[in-house]
This record gives structure tokens, sequence and C-alpha cells, in this order.
């Protein structure tokens, strides 16, 4: 897990001190080290975050050479959890292993298997390899776009990269805000991340989630989409019994090859059902299917959990019952209203675009962990989305529940939540896998029929089966959903207030087309000052929230000016 950076070029050799500044802005995605290659007209920048294989043998960018003498450079950035089982099979084909990593796995498999490799992993990845032999530059994304990886077209060269702001290290490119989508951004939010190519920086695009991109020493490109989640559905059982096995074998596996690290392993517990699936899943897997663990760290009951006493938001008395059963380490970060908002303006900084909601606190949680020594972590992202766990699941029509699952998971929520985790976690360097979405799990839950997901009143029927035995009763029949977000109403009916008076007194805001600056302030800051806000306006507080980012964010990364709010 790390930050990778590159430049081809078509008409001049890479520089290597613009290729060193790119790389370095990223220094935060990987402090154990980092690296650079550059092949005359292509440059690859690493910086790395170690978890598998701990040794210098393990750095990147890294060399592989074929028998027959081709020779491939990758610069890389994610985890294959399957190889261990590839690297036997390429053994068996003929190619050899200097190192333990996945890494050179990677490598191999593009050897051997060409592009059509993507097929053969399992995990999450952005990475690039320079084919020095075809003279081509590979770039590609993990099925669901778990791992980040954006590209632009400056000049005569292409730069890509793990996180926009590395183009803030090039001084001939014009950074600046994308305002054509802020309408449509602050309408639907959520679907920005997933339905369009564009991005909140004029120029800068993101490589859609399961595809892939080739770029010719000349400059000829070629994007293609090497995934679709729908035709790959496997058989399904007809009976809801056969279904819960299958997808507990599914599930218990998924988790078990994401517990291989070479470094202690966490796990995020809410206390809601995801979460407590996946920790109470590693317990379970330690205790009775032992033997089939396979690089795995014997220190992985760390448990991190956010609480907020007093709040309605808070769900320690959930987490800390998972804790109890699994026999756990827990670890708390307990709100605190002055380190959350001291810390709003680096966490805009670290998820370097637009949230509805405040993600402070998940950045203050995963600081946490890297405080704890901790750095690889195993959370239920993916859940609600892929298996139906909002509570409006329960009144979408049964013959639309699929479709819904498909667009909520694929395009309209799910990945600017992966965006605000990849980020909030990799600020402090800190691996997040995600065993909901290891792609055999995906695809089976896209076969079953809607009433396997959502029956009898309850969300993710089948998770909650498919885990009795494993975690808590309590869990499994909890009916309430609170959501992982900080106590907003709270926050706005006092210790937002001076944020809320900087930020909608400033001229950004007062002079922005997009709303109407004075009546939006004088309504939100009586609200505030007479502490009227209440739960039923929490939708509205979240869609504030968003305006005041996107002023947040133009200070931050376009004005390089935060003291007026801070």
């Amino acid at each position: 897990m790390c930050g990778i950076t590159g430049i081809i070029s078509y008409n001049s050799n890479v520089n290597q001190k613009e290729l060193d500044s790119l790389t370095d802005a990223l220094s935060h995605r990987g402090p154990d080290g980092r690296g650079t290659f550059i092949d005359n007209n292509v440059g690859l920048g690493h910086r790395r975050l170690s978890i598998l294989d701990l040794s210098n043998a393990g750095q990147c960018p890294m060399k592989y050479k074929t028998i027959d003498g081709r020779t491939y450079w990758i610069t890389y950035n994610g985890e294959i959890y399957n190889f261990l089982e590839l690297r036997a099979e390429l053994k068996q084909h003929g190619y050899h292993f200097n190192t333990e990593t996945d890494t050179e796995v990677v490598l191999a498999g593009y050897a051997h298997w060409g592009k059509d490799c993507l097929l053969h992993f399992n995990g999450m990845w952005a990475f690039a390899i320079w084919d020095s032999y075809n003279h081509e530059l590979f770039l590609a994304r993990d099925r669901f776009g778990i791992k980040p990886l954006y590209y632009a077209f400056i000049k005569d060269r292409c730069i890509f990269a793990s996180e926009y702001k590395v183009y803030l290290a090039l001084d001939y490119f014009p950074f600046t805000m994308n305002s054509k989508i802020i309408p449509d951004l602050i309408k639907q939010c959520y679907r920005y991340e997933g339905q369009s190519n564009e991005t909140i920086v004029n120029n800068v695009f993101r490589l859609p989630s399961g595809y892939s991109m080739s770029i010719s020493q000349a400059g000829k490109v070629q994007l293609n989409k090497w995934w679709e989640t729908m035709n790959h559905i496997p058989d399904i059982p007809t009976s809801y019994e056969d279904q819960i096995d299958q997808f507990r074998h599914l599930f218990f596996d998924s988790v078990r090859i994401r517990m291989r690290s070479d470094t202690p392993v966490g796990s995020s517990l809410s206390g809601g059902i995801d979460s407590s699936a996946v920790a109470s899943s590693m317990a379970y897997i330690q205790k009775d299917q032992k033997e089939a663990l396979e690089r795995c760290h014997k220190n992985w009951q760390h448990t991190f959990i956010a609480s907020f006493p007093g709040s309605k938001v808070d769900e320690t008395m959930y987490a800390d019952e998972v804790v109890q059963q699994i026999g756990a380490r827990p670890h708390y970060w307990k709100y605190n209203e002055n380190e959350v908002l001291s810390n709003i303006c680096n966490s805009v900084w670290s998820t370097e675009d637009i949230c509805l909601s405040l993600a402070v606190h998940i950045w203050l949680n995963y600081r946490e962990m890297r405080r704890a020594n901790i750095y690889v972590t195993l959370d239920g992202h993916g859940g609600d989305e892929l298996l139906g766990g909002y509570p409006w699941h329960l009144n979408v029509p049964v013959n639309q529940v699929n479709q819904q699952l498909h667009s909520d998971f694929h395009f309209a929520i799910l990945p600017t939540i992966l965006r605000i985790y990849d980020r909030c976690s990799m600020a402090h360097g800190i691996e997040v896998r995600m065993p909901f979405m290891d792609w055999r799990l995906v695809t089976y839950s896209f076969g079953l029929p809607p009433e396997t997901k959502l029956g009898g009143g309850f969300t993710k029927r089948i998770v909650r089966d498919a885990m009795k035995g494993v975690m808590p009763d309590s869990i499994i029949k909890r009916q309430s959903k609170i959501g992982y977000g900080l106590p907003m109403i709270e926050m706005f009916n006092g210790p937002m207030k001076d944020l809320l008076v900087k930020v909608m007194n400033h001229q950004i805001w007062l002079e922005s087309p997009f709303w109407n600056g004075t009546q939006v302030r004088d309504f939100v800051l009586q609200k505030t000052l007479n502490k009227q806000w209440t739960y039923d306006e929490y939708g509205f507080i979240q869609q504030i929230w968003l305006l005041m980012n996107l002023v947040i964010w133009k200070l931050v990364f376009i004005e390089n000016d935060i003291t007026s709010i801070v």
C-alpha cells in the first residue's frame, strides 16, 4: 500500500527533479521509503508503506526480467490477497521470484497473462507498468475503484498519481477549481464520484474503476473497460440455507486472505453489522480455521472504536459487546470538540475533494491506529451498498432491489465512501482492507434474489443469518442504524459557531454564484445562535457542510490561505 506517480513524455526525457517533487508530495501515503525510476521519456515514482516483505527487496519501482529477456518496471499501490496462490501457479510456468512481495507476483502475472492478468488478481490496486519491450505504459485500477488513480495530459506528457495534490508541485500546471461540475455536485454529491471521470480540479481526470489505460511512447492512448460485475455472476444455490452456507464460506475466505500481512493487523469497529461481522470473523478464523491461515501476523486483536459519549450517534455499547465476545483489545478515540474543530482543515486537505459530511473523525481514528503502530486494518465498507443495509432499502420495490444496489455500489454512494476512507487512512499511512468487496463475494451477492438480502423487516438478512454463532446475537438482531458520523446537530448548535461565522462571512461564500450567500448565512447563523437545530434537519445540515466544504477547499487548495477561518 503506497503512493504512486509517474510521467510519460512524448518529446523529451523526464526531469529527475520534477519526478522527485511529484513523488514526495505523497510522502504521507508511504512513510517507509521512496524510489524513482527513469527510462529516458518515462519516469515512475513511489512512496512505500511496508506491509509485505519488509526488507529492501520489496522497494518500488520494482524491476522484473523474464527468462527470455523481457523487462518490466512497476510502481504499485495496493494488495493482491491471493498472491501466494498465484505465485505457486506462476512458478509452475517457470517464473522465478526474488522477493516475498505481491508486487513481484503482479509483474510475473503481467509477463505471463499480459493485460488479462487483472482477471486473476483478487485485491485492490492502482499501478503502472512500463513495458520496455513493447515501449508501452500500462495503467490499471481495480474492479471497484478501492485504490485511486488520476491522470492529466499536460503539454506533451501524461502525468498520473494517487492524489490530486501532486499537481500542485508543477509550477506550469494551472491548479484551478472545475466550476462547471459544482451545480451537479451540490445537487447529488455522492453520484459525482462514481458517474463522472471529471474531478474538482480542471483537466485532472480519474481512471474509472474496472478500467485500464495504455499509452504508447508516441502518445497514443487507449482506454479499456476490463471489468463488468454483471458479466461474472456465478451459479446461485436455490435454497436459502445453501445460499447462507456459500455466503459464509466466501466471506470467511475473504477475511482470511485479507489477514495476510507481515505487520500487525487491526480493525475499525463501529458496532454496526458490517464492522462487527469482520472483527468477529477474524476471531472465528483464528480459533476454528487456524490451519488455513498463511502469512498472517499473530498480532491481530486490535479494534479501534470512535466514541461519542452522550450523543445519539454513539455506538460504543455495541462495539464493546463485540470486543468482549471476541477477546479483542479496544482502542478508543473519544470525541473532543476542540480536537475536531482544529483538524477540519487537515481533513479537507487529506480528502482533497468535497464530502457531504465532515470526515475529520475518520481522519482522527486512523491517526490513532498509526500512533498504536497498527498499519493494516480490516473494515466493513461496502456491505450496505452490496446487500441492502440502509433503512430506506426496505422501501424499494422488490423487483428493483438489485438494480438499486447495483447503482449504490458502483456509482451512487460507495465510490465517494471509498475515496474518503482511502484519503483519511492514507493520510496517516494506514492500509484499509475490505472483505465485503472481494470480487467473488460481490458477484455472488449480485446474483442473490432480493428476498435473501431484505426480509422480515431486516436489512442485510443473509449477513445476519450467516453470522449466527460468530458475532453477538444483539448485533445480529439490531435494527437501528446510526451511521458512522459526527454529532453534527450538537456541533451546529454550539461548537461550530465560530467556524460558521468565519466561513459564511468570507467573500468566497458571499459571492458564490451557486447559492445565495447572504440569505443562507442569515438563516443558518440565526438557528445556530439560538441553538435551534434538530435531528429532523440533519440532511439540511449535511447540505450546508457541503457548501462550507467548497469554500474551505478553495481556501486550502487554490488560495493557499486558511488563516481567515482558523
